[in-house]
């Protein structure tokens, strides 16, 4: 390709120096199609020097070598610009219109437990069903209790023997019959024996669990009469009091949307035709998706009574946002440039020729979900808003 763009421009070169009288005519030379290819040319390296060239004359020489350094640099820079770069483009919206946004989105519990022992042994009693529905304070499992009950009684009565003990060294005490270290080491020895006591209770109530809320039984790990560890999971339980409404939102959008502009937000389901469930905002994860680069969103809604709906099913969010007022479109401040004045641009896209070209605007003061545009841009003005900073006037950009 090298080699079409240097030789038009060396034959023009030569044609000039021609008409001056110094080279003889362009008729003269080997035409210039059956010149090798630059391919095979000698490495620059290999070239005679410039002092044994024929004598050209000062000044044409020295034209001859900047006009074809010129050429050169002129068809790379040509070759350059052809090159388009991938670039995330943002839409000027029509300020003045309300907008509805769907996205897809899942069904979770208001809160998901798995329960477990913080004792091991072998489990008595699992009265649980999947798919039931427990009241709080329900049994969910109970460990064989032979074991912890003897503790307790074994742990009792050597409470007792240690308070008989404290006791009677106390009388011996006063008629100064044993040294006085003695009563004090029978003492801790029954607060340790209370301590023993305590903790075989605890191991005791520990050997059930109950359910902490009124709990939909979703998933039973284990089967009744196994040995079970600490720690081991027995049962997975939802908070079904209320539903999360969950969906992924672009960073777009969570960049650009607060929080005074959400009018109305609801989910529908497919098995509930033209029916209407109310949600409001309940938290946003703080991380983006390492692939996707969208954040998780979750809303809340009421579990309806005349519905079954459970968690992992699916369903379509609703966010009905508020149109920007007049003069205030927000854009990241990925999309602003300055300008040597102090003064600000962005870089305006066109579909047409996907040729970019600088635009000034007039900044408001930052929020926290954009930079507002007082000035610059109207509705429909498509804007660049990653590496602004690395075009140029005339650069083609292709939509990301």
């Amino acid at each position: 390709m090298m080699a079409r763009l240097f030789l038009p421009c060396c034959s023009t070169i030569l044609g000039r120096l021609s008409a001056l009288g110094r080279l003889p005519a362009l008729g003269r030379l080997p035409a210039l199609g059956r010149l090798p290819a630059l391919g095979r040319l000698p490495a620059l390296g290999r070239l005679p020097a410039l002092g044994r060239l024929p004598a050209l004359g000062s000044l044409p020489a020295l034209a001859l070598l900047l006009m074809i350094a010129g050429c050169d640099r002129a068809e790379i820079a040509a070759v350059e610009s052809q090159i388009v770069r991938p670039a995330k483009i943002l839409t000027i919206a029509n300020k003045s219109d309300d907008i509805v946004l769907e996205f897809s989105a899942r069904i979770e519990a208001l809160q998901t437990i798995d329960l477990s022992f913080e004792v091991g042994g072998p489990l008595a009693e699992l009265p649980i069903l999947e798919g039931e529905t427990l009241a709080q304070g329900a049994l969910v499992a109970a460990l064989d209790p032979t074991d912890f009950r003897l503790a307790v009684q074994e742990a009792e009565v050597q409470l007792k023997l240690a308070a008989q003990d404290l006791n009677r060294k106390r009388k011996v005490l006063k008629d100064n019959g044993i040294a006085k270290s003695q009563v004090e080491d029978a003492r801790s020895n029954y607060e340790l024996m209370k301590v023993r006591l305590s903790k075989a209770r605890e191991r005791y109530d520990d050997s059930k669990i109950h359910a902490p809320f009124k709990a939909y039984v979703s998933q039973r790990y284990f089967d009744a009469h196994v040995n079970v560890r600490a720690g081991d999971p027995i049962a997975r339980l939802h908070d079904l009091s209320a539903l999360q409404v969950v969906f992924n939102v672009p960073e777009k959008r969570l960049a650009t949307v607060g929080p005074d502009r959400l009018l109305a937000s609801w989910a529908e389901f497919s098995f509930a035709k033209g029916e209407r469930f109310e949600m409001q905002f309940h938290q946003s994860r703080g991380e983006a998706d390492a692939v996707a680069q969208t954040f998780e969103v979750s809303f809340l809604m009421a579990n309806p009574v005349e519905w079954n709906v459970l968690p992992g099913m699916t369903a379509t969010a609703n966010i009905h946002l508020k149109g920007q007022e007049q003069g205030q479109s927000l854009i990241p401040v990925s999309a602003l440039v300055p300008n040597a004045d102090d003064s600000l641009s962005v870089w305006l896209y066109d579909a047409d020729t996907q040729e970019v070209k600088k635009v000034p605007v007039e900044t408001g003061a930052p929020r926290p979900e954009g930079i507002p545009i007082l000035s610059g841009l109207m509705p429909g003005d498509q804007i660049v808003i990653t590496g602004a900073n690395q075009l140029q006037a005339g650069m083609r950009v292709r939509p990301l």
